[in-house]
């Protein structure tokens, strides 16, 4: 309850982004939250949630000295990629979970994979603590070997870890939990080296997937109407819009705009620019549009004109 009514201050002053004291009791008097029917948040409980917003998840919020409203001071903390912006939705969404007047209103996402190895390889991180790892790719037998993990990462409902295997140990490889069959400490103690940087690590990757490939220069054009979607969640951090053509009337579908990435066009990028359909048209590297160009021809064999 206490942790809920954290992620309940934070989040009502970001919304906000400057909240009088006033509109601040108004809100929680109108929150799910507030199981005694209060109409003012109590000062000492107040200075209370606004520490244990600080030390718990990391996000400072400020009293303004001479008009008294909240501010978030290390909006920082709000920004995607962030553990305190992965810690404030994960607990906005067990808060949404617990509410029995949203039962069956809200409708998650389900991400399955790998939760039963999570908490033991974030242990493991925390603690500097090899670990045995009994592993089972696709279209593979079982094998166990040790591992050092560096980091995790989620992307398209999967847990990755990142870190040095037995089984390469010149390599820093990316390995599926999901695929995990068994996981369990080692006594071994390892240190992640000083020079591992988990965001320069995938700096250049679409996901988790990282090859040997050097980047490249990719340009792609898309509708107005695709321009919506790439414009409010970008496909990469790299995304920079370079030209944009209105449509001439509402919807006549003349318009376009142009999108360059600076990244590493691996399998599962080509995967996501085809769930755009003929919405995305690629334009450079020239090898990359050959190649979808050899997927339009295979999608017209496989649906021929009907008779």
């Amino acid at each position: 309850m206490l942790l809920s009514c954290y992620t309940w201050l934070a989040d009502t002053i970001h919304a906000a982004r400057r909240i009088s004291r006033e509109e601040l009791d108004y809100r929680w008097s109108l929150s799910s939250l507030n199981e005694r029917h209060e109409h003012r948040i109590p000062d000492d409980v107040l200075r209370e949630w606004i520490e244990g917003v600080r030390t718990m998840l990391g996000v400072q919020i400020v009293r303004d000295l001479q008009t008294g409203a909240y501010t978030i001071e290390n909006e920082g903390a709000y920004s995607e990629n962030t553990m305190q912006h992965w810690l404030l939705n994960a607990l906005a969404v067990a808060d949404l979970a617990r509410d029995e007047q949203l039962r069956g209103r809200v409708l998650l996402e389900d991400m399955p994979s790998g939760a039963r190895c999570l908490l033991p390889v974030l242990d493991a991180i925390r603690r500097g603590h090899a670990l045995r790892i009994t592993y089972q790719g696709f279209d593979a037998e079982s094998h166990d070997f040790e591992f050092e993990p560096y980091c995790l990462k989620a992307f398209k409902q999967r847990w990755y870890a990142v870190g040095r295997s037995s089984d390469h140990p010149d390599d820093v490889r990316v390995y599926a939990l999901d695929r995990m069959l068994e996981v369990a400490p080692l006594p071994r103690l390892y240190t992640i080296p000083a020079d591992f940087d988990a965001a320069d690590f995938f700096r250049y990757a679409y996901g988790v997937w990282v090859g040997e490939q050097k980047p490249e220069r990719v340009v792609v054009q898309v509708s107005v109407h695709e321009a919506y979607y790439l414009r409010s969640l970008p496909l990469h951090h790299s995304q920079r819009e370079i030209e944009y053509v209105p449509d001439t009337t509402f919807n006549s579908g003349d318009g376009y705009a142009v999108y360059e990435y600076w990244l590493v066009p691996t399998y599962d990028f080509m995967q996501e620019l085809q769930t755009h359909g003929a919405q995305l048209q690629v334009l450079e590297p020239r090898w990359l549009a050959s190649k979808f160009r050899q997927l339009g021809e295979a999608y017209c064999r496989m649906y021929p004109p009907q008779p």
